[in-house]
């Protein structure tokens, strides 16, 4: 059995090669990133589900998700192919707005500048071809491919990249979802019953020529040519998540290590490991007779914490879209602008000094709040209709999977 499911993406889609760029849509990109939506499925009704980095699943014994997706000695239960209709680019950046220490780079960095206009992710049109033995499975794979063209596909989806339109009737029926109870539940991989998500309304038109003016003014090619203008008039996105992702990191300011473990960090640098009995940053100390570093717990005083008691690096749990128009393919519409905000937040350890709860509430009060956004973008007018924004916390699986992968 087979569907065709038609994709066009709103925002750029990034399924990186081995090189780091992007120059076709890889399909064990898709794959990947459904795999990780259907892990949040399964752990958001107490099923068990992996961590793929540290499974044990083989051909005599598999949790659900290898059940669908495989792992060694059982095979993957469905085929996808990608079909361009019509492939185009988006432009690589590199932004940097006033108070970010680090630059984000929107793509594939070429030093030479020369190809910006196409590094930058896939635009255009594109077919999916998904094959299956059975109806149930295929079913299965329509809806991961509807939740996560919604709210994000592929890589660099804390960047923007992934939102993507689907072009035709899927007719969804409710997954069956095979669940395998959990003796010992993780708090620490994404649960959908952890999940949050915001439909952000853009409607202010001038405020929209001011983000736009914002944006040109830290716009690079390379880390040494500006790009004082471009004309985003051909594209239906706007590289705003940046500025989005910056705003929120400020509402930690005052919590490094919180900070770091939602919006995700690598320890290089002045960022040092985690260290996981106390929740603080280590201290890095040299060994000069045998030339080696060590790490010290400005907490509990250890020596030499050991690489098993450290976290060195976490991915973000918060998600930012680019703002985009949702109308883009639809004809004869006038745009409308809106973006998301997502992620999960998960049970934060005693030593964090904050809990679930804190941050939710922080999440909700500002993110409703025009002063956000003005603070946000550094303009002097709400692009935001504060009462049009849509939300939900704390997600009803069982209501998602009936409501055919509508989420709001």
């Amino acid at each position: 059995m087979e569907a065709i499911v038609k994709l066009k993406p709103l925002t750029p889609i990034w399924t990186g090669d081995a090189g780091r760029k992007c120059r076709m849509i890889r399909e064990t990109g898709i794959i990947g990133s459904l795999r990780w939506w259907y892990e949040a499925l399964i752990r958001g009704l107490g099923g068990e589900a992996c961590d793929p980095t540290k499974s044990k699943c083989n051909g005599q014994s598999r949790c659900g998700v290898c059940e669908l997706f495989g792992c060694t000695g059982w095979a993957r239960r469905f085929k996808l192919d990608v079909r361009e209709v019509k492939k185009d680019f988006a432009p690589f950046f590199i932004v940097k707005p006033n108070s970010s220490k680090r630059a984000s780079f929107l793509g594939y960095y070429d030093k030479s500048g020369q190809s910006w206009e196409k590094n930058g992710g896939l635009l255009g049109e594109y077919e999916l071809r998904i094959t299956a033995k059975d109806e149930a499975i295929l079913n299965t794979i329509k809806f991961l491919l509807k939740l996560s063209c919604d709210w994000g596909i592929g890589s660099g989806t804390q960047r923007g990249f992934g939102i993507s339109l689907i072009d035709n009737d899927l007719q969804l029926q409710k997954p069956d979802i095979r669940i395998e109870q959990l003796n010992n539940p993780s708090s620490n991989l994404p649960r959908m019953d952890q999940f949050f998500f915001y439909k952000i309304p853009i409607v202010n038109i001038e405020a929209l020529d001011l983000i736009i003016k914002e944006i040109c003014e830290e716009l690079y090619i390379t880390k040494k040519s500006p790009l004082s203008s471009f004309d985003f008039a051909r594209y239906n996105y706007l590289p705003t998540a940046p500025w989005v992702r910056r705003a929120i990191r400020e509402l930690f300011r005052d919590n490094d290590v919180l900070r770091h473990y939602l919006m995700g960090f690598i320890s290089d640098g002045n960022t040092k490991p985690i260290h996981l009995s106390c929740w603080r940053h280590l201290i890095e100390k040299k060994d000069k007779e045998k030339n080696k570093t060590y790490y010290v717990c400005p907490k509990c005083r250890k020596k030499r914490v050991h690489d098993e008691n450290m976290l060195k690096k976490t991915g973000s749990k918060i998600f930012v879209s680019h703002i985009y128009n949702k109308n883009a393919f639809k004809g004869n519409v006038e745009p409308e602008w809106e973006m998301k905000v997502w992620g999960w937040i998960p049970d934060l350890p005693s030593g964090i000094g904050e809990t679930r709860q804190d941050v939710e509430e922080k999440l909700q009060e500002n993110l409703k709040k025009e002063e956000f956004w003005l603070r946000c973008f550094g303009i002097e007018e709400n692009p935001v209709d504060i009462n049009g924004i849509k939300e939900v916390w704390d997600v009803d699986v069982e209501k998602l999977l009936t409501n055919g992968g509508e989420v709001l």
